[in-house]
């Protein structure tokens, strides 16, 4: 069986609408996890993720550490 990607997009797209998921960002800021457990080793490595998105001159992924 062959995945077909653009019908798995399809199905996700459907599904947020069905659940009234919504792309805006204060939405997806309310599903974000604030990180408040996170251990010592996560928190370095989104901030390495962080400095080196902003070092090749990309926008990093919002996250909390």
């Amino acid at each position: 069986m062959k995945f077909d990607f653009y019908a798995f997009l399809a199905e996700a797209e459907r599904r947020k609408a069905e659940l009234g998921i919504s792309d805006e960002e204060a939405s997806t800021e309310a599903l974000r996890n604030k990180g408040g457990s996170r251990t010592a080793a996560k928190r370095r490595l989104l901030a390495r993720a962080e400095d080196r998105a902003r070092d090749a001159g990309r926008r990093a992924v919002r996250s909390y550490f």
